[in-house]
């Protein structure tokens, strides 16, 4: 059997896949932010994607379609004799109500803690054999990341291949997956000594800067950022409230009260527990919107006004809280405490400000100091704006002076780790790797340290500032201690090792040897048809701008490894020209819609990648996509782009990957549910014509539709798993076009998916006769019980073919059946549309639709009983044998009264008396499928 009649037979995933079970697993991994996968500690990376969902994909996209499906859950880690769905949700419902449960459902370790042992890996291997010619058939991952998708791969005892354009991913993947499996647990020591030799000779030069009480462990000090009041002089100390601990009970609760003074123009600060008792309401900062406002004379500068300030220089900052720990008594051994700064820290903090200006000319002489410019085309450029236009004005003095001392001690302390080894061997390599940890650890340093660094106030702790993946300006921040026992420099390095440790003991015996390279997923270094696998989890248009963000680390990364790594480190910032995202800001004044050219220049540079992918597949080779996206327009533009590179598809699947508490996020388009989009190489082109091919990729819907709700998927997860097949046969009629030559575009083929559904949904509630507004309308409600949703989700419930669109249906429309303001949709009720003068019950002429006569109805039988019903019904001939008035009633009572809206309450329960009146009966209680916010609800 050649290699490609092999790898052609069908897959298991594109026949079955475990949505709810890995699903379930993809949540717990990541439910407690303290116990995620060692990966996330190692080094920040954005948008990771859970290691129950990378390994699923890696399995099902090498096993074959007859693979015993209990063996595929075994080596995902997830029991076979235990229904997770349930288990899931008598969690999330015990929680809901507070109830503490005697034995946890969830008795087994979470699916990612699982290594398969070495007889399971036997047997992995030889079905791989048997498939693929090969025990262990490579993946490819050129878009690696924080690297969750080769770090399986690896962990399943197969060769990996992982590239990332981004030098600071390279390193991440360099310390996630290269070193572990090359050097293993004697890279702990190692690593632990020279931290600690760079630790202790910062530390001796850098103590008399951070000066404590007797009795006393330093950990935190609070800054407000100042500006100069133009009315009065004073010394505003800028922050958005005063809060230091905030809980539920008073006693508990601690903030700063600002001392204004009569005589002077610097605040003072007075620390107060039970801030409530005492009369302080924290809540009441010196800054709102953006502007500022004096203490003491209460004149309000504008905020554009406060940038130019910053922008001046004329910002500074000033001290108002230490955060210390000290003995406590009984089982707490430390207590937090809280106060103001001393004179001696004060004296200190100047001191430090003084030393950091005499060391500075010599510093960046040595090119120690990261003066490059924060880009002004970047995407968010608030740094610039308050006044930080260089990469190292992201730190106050003292900060930066202490870690431009860490870098100078951590080079002496390289060359003589590097000092006698021979470049490319293997000591040279395992002093590379130990360099490696130690910047990663140096990396944990300044994001916990540096000017947008957080304290957080209900869990007393400072927040690291790449938490947003972006640049916010903090009026307050937090400083942290780098000396102190068991905190700062100490913490950052153990959470390094920690990560490593438990990365190692992740992976199997004799692990295999990952090839990590730094390059575009357009320049694959591979030979043309060689990879029997690619999984890969594409960047997501504007979800997150990558280059920019990684930047704040790239600039200190070059200094601490740019000799060591020459090739990745030549540049002064981080490549952005090749990076596939949708930036509209390197497209602004272009003449055009930055947006439409940021989504067009994404297009262009995913489909490059994708040709890339599909040049170095074998024939027979499989590639499986992951995407999180809810907007049409990004789905399609991933579609286009894996069928013009020469793809088609042949599943799709939904899995869910956040806490339900997290489902209902929705920034920047993105869902959280995983898709594993599954793709073929396209054998041949046999383009087709709309109006012919219709027909067809409906009936596909319709099939998939029944064969997926027999494994008991419904719901949105029905409809994305149902995407895969119709776009797969579409990509084989590509480009499809219509009789009279408009080329179409794959969200048609997906909107008819959406269509047949709809249409499903209609059958099922019986109001399949009623008119497209009516149904739009209807299926609207069902899946939105809020009455409120955002307009791409809107769009989707309201596809049924025809003209029927949110403009027609919105109340600037003649059908006013919901409201749009701007990226918001809601649903009217009856009583509203009357409000609004849309209908009238007593006007005949402005009921047009089932909806408008189901509304009236409801209106009339409230004021006037169902003597006027029977009226508008006999008038409009509502209850003749072929009208849907009286079924749209039901399923508008039955779907009203799911809303959580009080106004569509007050609609269900007039429309169940009247149905009760004409003599109807119903079941009012929905499958919860039906439900499209089931999916994001905690049971």
């Amino acid at each position: 059997m050649t290699n490609g009649e092999r790898g052609n037979r069908e897959l298991l995933i594109s026949k079955w896949f475990p949505i709810a079970e890995v699903s379930v697993e993809s949540v717990r991994e990541r439910s407690a932010s303290s116990a995620l996968p060692p990966l996330y500690f190692l080094h920040v990376w954005f948008a990771r994607r859970p290691l129950a969902t990378s390994r699923a994909a890696v399995l099902g996209s090498l096993l074959p379609a007859t693979v015993n499906r209990n063996d595929f859950l075994k080596l995902l880690g997830i029991p076979t004799n235990v229904d997770l769905q349930k288990a899931h949700e008598k969690l999330a419902q015990a929680k809901a109500t507070g109830v503490r449960l005697k034995e946890n459902p969830f008795f087994w370790k979470r699916a990612f803690e699982h290594v398969p042992s070495q007889q399971e890996l036997e047997r992995f291997h030889a079905l791989l054999r048997e498939l693929w010619g090969v025990e262990r058939p490579l993946v490819v991952d050129p878009m690696a990341g924080g690297g969750s998708i080769p770090f399986e791969a690896m962990r399943l005892g197969l060769p990996v291949v992982a590239g990332e354009l981004n030098p600071v991913a390279f390193i991440v993947l360099k310390g996630t997956l290269e070193y572990p499996a090359k050097f293993g647990g004697r890279l702990l020591s190692a690593v632990e000594r020279f931290c600690k030799e760079v630790h202790e000779a910062a530390k001796a030069e850098l103590e008399e800067f951070f000066p404590k009480q007797p009795g006393e462990q330093v950990y935190a000090y609070l800054w407000a950022r100042t500006i100069k009041c133009p009315s009065c002089g004073l010394i505003i100390p800028l922050s958005p409230n005063w809060w230091i601990v905030r809980s539920a009970k008073d006693e508990e609760n601690v903030a700063v009260k600002v001392l204004v003074p009569e005589e002077g123009d610097v605040c003072s600060f007075e620390i107060v527990s039970g801030p409530k008792k005492h009369g302080l309401n924290p809540d009441k900062g010196t800054v709102k919107g953006g502007s500022a406002e004096c203490p003491r004379c209460h004149t309000v500068i504008d905020g554009e006004e406060v940038k130019r300030i910053a922008q001046n220089g004329r910002m500074g900052h000033q001290l108002y809280c230490v955060c210390v720990k000290s003995r406590g008594l009984g089982k707490n051994k430390q207590k937090w405490d809280f106060r103001a700064p001393t004179k001696q820290e004060n004296e200190a903090i100047e001191k430090a400000e003084k030393i950091l200006t005499e060391k500075l000319p010599k510093w960046k002489d040595q090119n120690l100091v990261p003066v490059e410019n924060f880009p002004e085309t970047a995407n968010d450029t608030r740094p610039i704006q308050y006044g930080m236009p260089r990469w190292c004005d992201l730190f106050n003095p003292r900060q930066l002076l202490m870690h431009l001392t860490y870098i100078e001690k951590f080079l002496e302390a390289k060359e003589r780790l590097f000092t006698g080894k021979e470049q490319g061997s293997e000591e040279w390599e395992f002093a590379e790797a130990i360099v490696t940890y130690g910047a990663m650890v140096f990396d944990t340093c300044v994001d916990y340290n540096c000017l947008l660094s957080l304290w957080h106030s209900g869990r007393s702790l400072i927040a690291h500032m790449m938490g947003l993946q972006a640049f916010p300006f903090k009026w307050s921040y937090a400083e942290w201690n780098q000396l102190v026992q068991n905190g700062g420099y100490d913490w950052a390095l153990s959470k390094v090792l920690d990560a490593l440790r438990e990365i190692i003991e992740l992976l199997p015996e004799n692990p295999p040897k990952p090839v990590v390279y730094c390059s575009s997923a357009t320049k694959i270094p591979l030979e043309d048809k060689s990879i029997p696998c690619i999984v890969v989890d594409p960047p997501y248009a504007e979800n997150v701008m990558y280059a920019e963000v990684s930047d704040f680390f790239y600039v200190w990364l070059k200094r601490l490894l740019g000799d060591v790594f020459p090739e990745v480190f030549k540049s002064e910032l981080t490549e952005k020209e090749e990076e596939a995202v949708a930036n509209p800001a390197r497209f602004k004044g272009m003449g055009r819609s930055a947006k439409k050219l940021a989504q067009q220049d994404y297009k262009t540079k995913l489909e490059a990648c994708f040709r890339e992918m599909h040049r170095v597949l074998r024939d027979d080779g499989v590639m499986t996509v992951m995407f999180t996206h809810r907007a049409a327009e990004a789905w399609s533009s991933l579609a286009t782009a894996l069928i013009n590179a020469g793809f088609t598809f042949i599943s799709s699947w939904p899995v869910h990957t956040e806490p339900p508490e997290k489902f209902g996020k929705r920034e920047k388009g993105v869902l959280k549910v995983t898709i594993l989009l599954t793709c073929r190489k396209r054998k041949a082109n046999h383009p087709g014509i709309w109006e012919h091919i219709k027909d067809e990729l409906r009936q596909i819907a319709k099939q998939k539709i029944e064969e997926y709700s027999e494994l008991g998927i419904g719901g949105p997860d029905l409809k994305v798993s149902v995407y895969g097949p119709v776009l797969g046969r579409f990509a084989d009629y590509y480009p499809v076009k219509t009789a009279t030559g408009r080329e179409i575009d794959p969200q048609e083929a997906l909107d008819l998916v959406t269509e047949v559904l709809n249409e499903k949904f209609l059958q099922e509630v019986g109001i399949e006769n009623a008119d497209k507004e009516t149904a739009a309308y209807i299926n609207l409600l069902a899946a939105f019980p809020t009455a409120r949703t955002e307009y791409e989700e809107a769009r989707l419930a309201t596809v049924f073919g025809g003209l029927v669109t949110l403009d027609t249906l919105d109340v600037k429309s003649t059908h006013g059946l919901i409201e749009k303001k701007g990226n918001d949709i809601r649903i009217l009720s009856a009583r509203e549309r009357q409000a609004l003068g849309i209908i009238d019950p007593r006007d005949t002429k402005t009921l047009k639709t089932a909806i408008d006569h189901v509304h009236a109805a409801i209106l009339l039988y409230e004021r006037g009983g169902l003597v006027q019903v029977k009226h508008l019904m006999q008038e409009k001939a509502l209850d003749t044998a072929g009208s849907p008035f009286q079924a749209v009633l039901q399923a508008y009572a039955r779907y009203a009264e799911n809303s959580t809206d009080e106004n569509f309450k007050k609609d269900a329960s007039i429309a169940k008396a009247l149905l009760v009146a004409l003599g109807r009966t119903m079941d009012l209680a929905p499958k919860k499928e039906e439900r499209l916010d089931y999916y994001f609800r905690e049971s």
